[in-house]
């Protein structure tokens, strides 16, 4: 799996499995004839067909890339798989909404190529860069903070290797206290929620 640092900040990482069982796998059976190339659908003028919310790899086959989805307790498990090579890349992520129903935060779990794992973090594109995102995880120590490595035009995004106190706080589905900085100079302001760990344990073991 490609690493966060080598993508850029724009790109989303994931947890990467391979070598999955799959029943039925064993000795090949008798060789296929090449399927026949079908003409490709024309639509009635003005009308045309909604593609699927699945982006497929370019690589990977028709048919042969499924995506499951499962809700945990204020997280949730995305898992798109690989059929023909037998692959898995799985995410469990969470999104916090402001009063106005925009996104003010989410943050997904992923893992280095080493597997240690990490948070990527994202924050609105307008915060204030040159801080870090603060993460108070509610155990008498200071808060986390998460240095933002790269904007868009639409979001920043930070990452946050998870450490002792970090695993800690997950396990035991502990209230963050998330907290950034909007604007910069006499505008600036401080903008504070919280966001529940809880559950997320669960959708690790869902894995």
């Amino acid at each position: 799996m490609t690493s966060a640092k080598a993508r850029g900040a724009g790109v989303i990482l994931a947890l990467a499995f391979a070598g999955l069982s799959v029943s039925g796998a064993g000795a090949a059976g008798p060789a296929r004839k090449p399927a026949k190339t079908e003409a490709p659908f024309e639509a009635s003028p003005g009308y045309d067909i909604k593609p699927s919310d699945v982006v497929v790899p370019d690589n990977v086959p028709v048919g042969q890339y499924r995506r499951m989805i499962r809700p945990f307790r204020y997280w949730t498990l995305i898992c798109d798989e690989n059929i023909q090579k037998k692959q898995r890349v799985c995410n469990i992520s969470q999104t916090i909404t402001s009063p106005d129903k925009s996104t003010a935060f989410s943050w997904s779990l992923a893992a280095s190529e080493n597997g240690k794992p990490f948070f990527i973090v994202r924050a609105p594109q307008n915060i204030d860069a040159g801080k870090p995102v603060m993460l108070d995880i509610a155990d008498g120590g200071a808060p986390v903070p998460v240095p933002i490595k790269g904007c868009t035009g639409a979001v920043c995004i930070g990452y946050l290797e998870i450490g002792p106190r970090v695993r800690a706080a997950i396990n035991k589905g502990r209230a963050v206290q998330v907290s950034y900085s909007i604007g910069a100079g006499n505008g600036a302001r401080t903008v504070s929620f919280r966001a529940p760990l809880q559950g997320l344990s669960q959708a690790l073991s869902g894995i």
